[in-house]
């Protein structure tokens, strides 16, 4: 059993849990509650199996009142490998605003602590109960938030409760059992499911000024390369280092029909291109006809590169190289090449 004395202090922590067999009773009685406008399905019923998480016992409950404190909060327990503590509210009720009395009323809610340790974006997906010691007749109301429902606890929501456990009335009156010589125990079962989920964040990084997204590569002596590929110089797309890969002859299955052109990822110095990050990238080629605007587009590609030394990406058969030759195609002009690549999309990928 746990111990709060009565103190000065506003708040007041309690320190131990104790941990035992759950053996709920089958006997259950289902409600439905309405409180501050919301409606919410609360399961009660009587065990005599204590609660397997943790016991709160206050002793000299009355001095709540008589100090002004509204709120008193457990120490930290440990269920499923994560740490938890009770706050229980005290409402001694008064005059509602059209004149009709209010009780007043006993709230509990479970909160999440210690979540430094938690990975970022961390959610913690449970059910729990809540409980409150029978002294008269030595068992435990149970009761159950929502029916059962899984509660989603996140940094943005770290409690969940019910605002009214109990009616201040049903919980002082004596035959009931919960404050007996002005002291109660309230309790906590708290079971978290597995959470398996796997999450990804896309940023997407490409610039809204079309003229940012595009690379153009002017390949001079064109006829006079004699390796099978031949690459760009590196640059950048939002801090990101490129290189683009042409085989003038074609590549692997477009040898000898077709222009191969492809994207790299390459080595960078920028932070966003660290070994733990991805990059979706969504981008086309085009060759430029240097007498018109009848420029050659491929279709859009979608890669992620998720290495700085891994494959390149891109068409082999880019265009075919009759076309490409023919003298009046206006593609190369005094042996010079041009091609471009486009960034359609860019997108840094990272779990969270």
């Amino acid at each position: 059993m746990f111990c709060c004395l009565p103190s000065k202090e506003k708040r007041i922590q309690i320190t131990n849990t104790e941990v035992v067999e759950e053996k709920p009773s089958a006997e259950k009685v289902y409600l439905r509650k309405e409180y501050m406008g919301s409606t919410t399905a609360v399961e009660k019923w009587k065990r005599d199996t204590p609660p397997s998480h943790f016991i709160f016992m206050i002793r000299s409950f009355s001095q709540l009142s008589q100090s002004g404190i509204q709120k008193l909060e457990s120490g930290v327990f440990q269920a499923c490998d994560k740490k938890w503590k009770l706050c229980v509210h005290y409402d001694k009720g008064g005059k509602k605003a059209d004149g009709e009395d209010d009780d007043g009323r006993i709230s509990l809610y479970l909160q999440i602590v210690e979540t430094e340790s938690l990975p970022r974006g961390w959610e913690v997906h449970a059910k729990f109960n809540f409980f409150v010691y029978d002294q008269i007749n030595d068992n435990y109301l149970t009761i159950q938030d929502g029916g059962g429902k899984v509660r989603r606890f996140h940094y943005m929501k770290t409690k969940w409760g019910l605002d009214e456990l109990l009616p201040l009335s049903t919980f002082t009156n004596p035959s009931n059992g919960y404050l007996v010589d002005d002291t109660c125990a309230f309790g906590a079962e708290v079971f978290v499911l597995p959470n398996s989920t796997k999450r990804e964040c896309h940023s997407i990084m490409v610039n809204k000024d079309p003229e940012n997204n595009i690379h153009t590569w002017k390949v001079s002596g064109f006829s006079s390369i004699k390796t099978e590929s031949v690459n760009s110089n590196e640059f950048f797309i939002q801090g990101i280092k490129w290189i683009l890969r042409l085989y003038p002859k074609g590549h692997s299955t477009a040898k000898g029909q077709s222009l191969s052109l492809y994207l790299a990822l390459t080595a960078a110095e920028d932070a966003n291109n660290s070994p733990n990050t991805k990059l979706y990238a969504k981008y086309k080629f085009r060759i430029c006809n240097q007498l018109n605007t009848q420029h050659h587009e491929t279709s859009c590609l979608e890669r992620v590169f998720d290495d700085p030394k891994g494959p390149s990406y891109g068409m082999q058969k880019c265009m075919p190289l009759k076309m490409l030759e023919s003298t009046s195609g206006g593609f190369l002009v005094n042996d010079t090449l041009v091609v471009e690549v486009e960034f359609l999309l860019l997108s840094k990928v990272s779990d969270f």
